[in-house]
């Protein structure tokens, strides 16, 4: 089953994580009568698309910017609808407001960017209201920041 709170279930292995990338893991070489310290690194963090958003703190691929590499590409919805579709074609009829942008060419595919995703997260951070936080996070599709950035990055 599931925890009900996944980032209380992840911080404490990357409490212990961060914590000892900082001090180094002592590990006693009994074949040569000494201590040496070893530094940590988290190689891959894996999962399938709804595992994925524990990690990157991102809204899922029904949000309207479910694109899982940060790229520019917003989905539609329907009428009364809360899931979004990464459907490039604009419906004909109808469109609710949001999702009547034009049609998006599957050659000219905006690319994803880290700059983007380091700027809207500090927009989101440094909101000054619960109402901003959630108009930003419908704005940036980031919902949290993420755990994983706790940690050291070299």
């Amino acid at each position: 089953n599931k925890p009900k709170n996944i980032d209380s279930f992840l911080f404490v292995g990357l409490h212990h994580l961060a914590a000892l990338q900082r001090k180094g893991l002592c590990i006693w070489d009994a074949s040569r009568d000494r201590v040496f310290s070893s530094n940590l690194y988290l190689l891959f963090t894996t999962a399938d698309g709804p595992g994925l958003i524990c990690w990157d703190g991102m809204v899922g691929h029904s949000g309207k910017n479910g694109c899982w590499v940060y790229c520019p590409t917003p989905g539609r919805r329907k009428f009364h609808g809360t899931h979004y579709y990464p459907a490039l074609l604009k419906p004909q009829g109808n469109c609710m407001p949001g999702s009547d942008h034009p049609d998006i060419d599957v050659f000219q595919l905006p690319l994803g960017g880290s700059s983007d995703y380091a700027y809207n997260l500090n927009r989101l951070v440094s909101a000054p209201s619960q109402r901003q936080w959630d108009m930003r996070k419908m704005e940036t599709s980031i919902t949290k920041p993420p755990l994983i950035l706790g940690l050291n990055p070299s």
